[in-house]
C-alpha cells in the first residue's frame, strides 16, 4: 500500500478549514485538523462549505480533535507535516508551543498565519525543522460554527524560513510536494526565494483595515473608503506600510491584486462587490483577543529599529489596545 504524507493543520477556523478541506482531495496526503470552537459541530457533522471558486460541499476530516496531543495520542507522533492556522496571539500564548507534541525531527512546519514577526517563536523553538512562511490570498469566511464561505479565489505564496545551503534542496522539494497537492485541487501557489514581501504586501491591508475597523465600532471596508476622513485615515496608515516594509525587506512589494500604492489599495477594496469585515472586527465584536501584537506591535518595533516615524501605526495599537482592554478586563 502506498504511504501517503500525513498533514496535521492546526487551527480549524475559516483559513484551516478551507484548506484542510481542498488538500484532502488530493490521493497523496492524510489530512486531520484541530479545532477548538468550532470542535463539537466539525466533529459531529463536518464543515459545511459554500464556495464561488470550488462549489459547495461537506467536508469531514478524518480526524477531528480539541489538543494536538489528542491527535498524536490517536494517530501516532511526528507528523510530515504541521500546517499552523492558529490566530497569533504571543500576548496571550505561545503557537509554537501549542503545536510541539506533533512536531518531530523531519517535520516540515508551515505557518498559515496574518502578521509581523510571527517566524521567530517557531524558529527559536525548532532549529532544526524545516519552516515555511506562507501567506494566503483568500477571502473565507466562518459565519457559524463550522459554516464557511468563501470566495472566488485562492492562492498561497511560500517560502522557507530558515534553509541552510546544505539542506535547501531537499527542503524545497518537500515544500513542492504540499504545494503540488494544493494545486491539484485548484489552490495557486507560489514558491519565492524570500517571502517577507509579499507577507508585507498583504500587511497593506491587514494593517490598516483591521484596527481602523475596530475604532469605527464595526463598519465594512467598503464603508470606510466610501467615508472621506476614515479612507484619509486608511492611506495615510498604509502609506507607513509601506514605507517601512520596503525599508525592512529591502525590496519593493509584489503588487498582489495590483495595490501597488495607498490609493490603488481603497480602489482594490472599493471594488470588491460585497461587505467585507476585519477578523480583528469579529473579534473585538465577540470580546476575544485581537491579533494586535503582530499587526501593530511588532512593526512598530521594527520601525523603532530603523528610525522610521510610524505615527498613525502607534496610535492605532494604542486605541486597540485600549478597547481590548475595556472589554477582557
Amino acid at each position: 500500500m502506498e504511504l501517503k504524507a500525513r498533514v496535521l493543520i492546526v487551527g480549524g477556523g475559516a483559513i484551516g478549514g478551507l484548506f484542510a478541506w481542498r488538500l484532502s482531495l488530493s490521493r497523496d496526503v492524510t489530512v486531520s485538523i484541530v479545532c477548538r470552537s468550532n470542535y463539537t459541530q466539525v466533529k459531529n457533522t463536518g464543515y459545511l462549505i459554500t464556495s464561488a471558486q470550488f462549489g459547495s460541499g461537506i467536508y469531514r476530516p478524518k480526524g477531528v480533535y480539541q489538543t494536538v496531543e489528542q491527535a498524536v495520542e490517536a494517530e501516532g507522533p511526528a507528523y510530515d507535516y504541521v500546517i499552523v492556522a492558529l490566530k497569533a496571539l504571543p500576548n496571550i500564548y505561545d503557537s509554537s508551543e501549542r503545536v510541539a507534541a506533533a512536531v518531530g525531527p523531519n517535520t516540515m512546519i508551515v505557518l498559515f498565519q496574518n502578521g509581523i514577526g510571527i517566524e521567530e517563536p517557531f524558529a527559536k523553538r525548532f532549529p532544526n525543522n524545516p519552516l515555511v512562511s506562507s501567506v494566503s490570498f483568500v477571502s473565507v469566511k466562518q459565519e457559524s460554527p463550522g459554516e464557511l464561505r468563501h470566495g472566488g479565489f485562492s492562492l498561497l505564496a511560500a517560502g522557507l524560513h530558515n534553509a541552510p545551503r546544505s539542506v535547501a534542496d531537499r527542503y524545497h522539494d518537500k515544500l513542492q510536494f504540499l504545494f503540488s497537492a494544493f494545486e491539484s485541487q485548484g489552490v495557486s501557489c507560489m514558491i519565492e526565494a524570500d517571502i517577507q514581501p509579499y507577507r508585507w504586501q498583504k500587511h497593506i491591508l491587514n494593517g490598516s483595515t483591521n484596527p481602523v475597523s475596530v475604532i469605527c465600532g464595526g463598519s465594512s471596508c467598503q464603508e470606510m473608503v466610501n467615508n472621506s476622513h476614515c479612507k484619509w485615515l486608511l492611506e495615510e496608515s498604509m502609506a507607513e506600510i509601506f514605507v517601512l516594509g520596503k525599508i525592512v525587506t529591502g525590496k519593493s512589494f509584489p503588487g498582489v491584486d495590483g495595490i501597488v500604492d495607498p490609493q490603488s489599495a481603497t480602489d482594490y477594496i472599493k471594488s470588491i462587490p460585497v461587505p467585507v469585515y476585519t477578523s480583528m472586527l469579529v473579534d473585538s465584536q465577540c470580546k476575544r483577543p485581537m491579533e494586535r501584537d503582530v499587526i501593530l506591535k511588532n512593526p512598530i518595533a521594527l520601525a523603532e529599529k530603523h528610525g522610521v516615524d510610524v505615527p498613525h501605526m502607534r496610535a492605532l495599537y494604542a486605541l486597540t489596545t485600549m478597547i481590548e482592554g475595556g472589554y477582557t478586563k
